[in-house]
């Protein structure tokens, strides 16, 4: 995330950074003004009256040369590092040639004298007003040399040296406190930056911990600020900064409408939020969103920009559910609806046959008729009782299981009701299975599931319940010779309260529960339940259990962890 390009402010500190490295400097850089003003003194351009001949000259200038290279060879070779010790002795050799410079070349009332102001200037960066005080000394010393060296200037030309060193003093104390005091609020202005920083890293670090996802827009609704979990909702990897909200988010609402968020806020110019809108993530994707927005309503002396904080949540699975609920209760009411219906109409009709005197026969049909419909809603009870255990994970522990003795159980169980159907019922299990840890009432609930419904579709022929293993998986099947599932019903019979449109079906009553609870209470215990149908040819419906699953230890019974033993 980006806060905008550097301020002026920014461009006038790197400029200063800029000039104050010039400045430590400069003192390295005085014979580019050292060499022509001593050519025009022995040219005699300039006044020459001290001029101490041409290898006076070359020797100073030389030496300060010479010192200069040094001066920058050793910043060159220890990258500009500062040092004491060094910036002090380099700042007296650069003192003492600029006066023999202008003790025998140009003398001191010359214009390089303006030179001296470097020289102040550069030892009150480097060391402060102490420095600056013991440069001007030397001034004032050179200036005292000068006039007792020389002895040729009368009152007036001694008196015209001596203020132009106080001038220069004077002058030069005023640019250094200048720098002072630009220092001090370059230092200040620093230390409110690194707190800025720090808060600003307070307020990205905050912004990237939220939840939701968050965007900071202008007035015009282009991207100023945003967090990490906008990505993620968005599912892009694209630099957001800089770009308008309405692009980034594809937005319409239940009627399919484009929605902008932007024009919605100019209108409103409040607090808003929709839990209606929609994104588009790709032709056939999209997410369901929360959105709240909030405008920015800077105080009246503020200097911050005027915009909107737009709050992001993916709702899509809540409004799945939400979805799903409003068509649960509906299908739930429908299916209570019949059976409460006539069960109350069968019951009124044997009351008002007990008060006519009605034939027994006709009273039986009816208390029949009653008792298999409150027999359905029992039916209806357990299963969304059992789906309800499933969907919160309850109804019991793993325990270690002996399949062997289960599927006996089951078998002997429910023979009675397929031989009451005149349909064999057939138990088919391989030798040696294992013994497992899993859920034993979850099991058993999804093998009851698995029978009744084949003892119900089928009319003749057999059901078997066969059990298998292998190396990578135990298979609990039950197969019979029913009459088949269509390949259309085959993509739905897992579906909440589905139920085949074949007339068959139809004959037997049922709640589309019992495929959706196998499936539910398979996916709890990480089994899988398969399908294999053809239409009036039977079907098989198979549970496949991993091999993990499997107690290693028989003889002990021992148990997988988390597994609770058998009682």
């Amino acid at each position: 995330m980006e806060f905008g390009q550097p301020s002026q402010r920014d461009h006038a500190a790197t400029f200063y950074e800029r000039l104050l490295f010039v400045l430590r400097n400069a003192p390295a850089l005085l014979p580019l003004a050292m060499v022509p003003v001593g050519l025009t003194v022995r040219l005699g351009l300039a006044n020459d009256n001290f001029y101490g001949g041409g290898a006076a000259f070359l020797i100073v200038v030389g030496a300060y040369v010479a010192a200069s290279a040094l001066y920058l060879v050793y910043k060159w070779r220890h990258e500009l590092e500062e040092s004491q010790l060094v910036d002090f002795l380099f700042t007296l050799v650069f003192h003492l040639l600029v006066v023999l410079f202008m003790l025998f070349v140009s003398g001191f009332l010359s214009i390089f004298l303006a030179a001296w102001i470097v020289l102040m200037v550069n030892a009150d960066i480097r060391f402060g007003i102490k420095g600056f005080l013991a440069s001007f000394l030397a001034l004032c010393v050179a200036a005292l040399i000068f006039v007792g060296f020389t002895g040729q200037l009368d009152a007036t030309e001694s008196s015209q040296v001596f203020q132009v060193t106080v001038t220069l003093g004077v002058l030069s104390f005023a640019v250094a406190r200048v720098r002072a005091l630009t220092d001090r609020e370059r230092s200040d202005l620093a230390r409110t930056r690194e707190d800025e920083s720090y808060q600003r890293e307070r307020l990205l670090a905050l912004v990237n911990s939220m939840g939701d996802a968050m965007a900071a827009t202008d007035e015009q609704g282009i991207i100023k600020v945003y967090n990490s979990t906008m990505i993620n909702l968005l599912d892009t990897n694209i630099d957001l900064h800089e770009k308008s909200l309405d692009d980034v988010l594809q937005l319409t609402d239940n009627d399919n409408r484009p929605i902008s968020l932007i024009a919605e806020a100019k209108t409103r110019k409040t607090v808003f939020s929709r839990s209606d809108l929609s994104h588009k993530l790709s032709d056939n994707d999209s997410i369901k969103l929360y959105v709240n927005v909030a405008p920015i309503q800077p105080g009246y002396q503020s200097r911050a920009e005027r915009g909107y904080i737009v709050i992001l949540r993916d709702i899509t699975k809540e409004k799945s559910l939400e979805e799903e609920r409003d068509e649960f209760v509906s299908v739930v009411s429908h299916e209570l609806r019949t059976p409460v219906t006539i069960a109350e109409g069968n019951l009124s009709n044997i009351k008002l046959m007990f008060e006519r005197g009605s034939d027994k026969q006709t009273e039986a049909k009816a208390v029949d008729d009653a008792h298999q419909q409150i027999m359905y809603l029992a039916k209806l009870v357990n299963d969304l009782s059992t789906l309800a255990k499933a969907e919160r994970g309850t109804g019991g522990k793993n325990e270690v299981i002996d399949l062997n003795s289960m599927l006996q159980e089951l078998h002997k169980e429910y023979d009675k009701q397929a031989v009451a159907k005149k349909l064999q019922f057939n138990l088919d299990v391989a030798p040696g299975l294992p013994k497992i840890n899993a859920n034993l009432l979850y099991l058993e609930e999804i093998m009851q599931n698995l029978i009744t419904n084949s003892i119900k579709y089928t009319q003749q022929g057999s059901i078997t319940l066969r059990a298998t293993a292998d190396k990578t998986s135990i298979s609990l099947e039950v197969s019979d010779t029913g009459i088949g599932i269509s390949k259309t019903d085959q993509t739905h019979v897992f579906e909440k309260f589905y139920r085949s449109e074949d007339y068959r079906t139809r004959e037997s009553s049922g709640t589309g529960l019992g495929l959706y609870v196998c499936k539910k209470l398979a996916e709890k215990q990480g089994f899988k339940v398969q399908m294999q149908s053809r239409l009036n040819h039977g079907s098989t419906f198979s549970l496949i259990i991993p091999m993990s699953r499997a107690v290693a230890d028989q003889s002990r019974q021992a148990v997988a962890p988390n597994a609770v033993p058998a009682k």
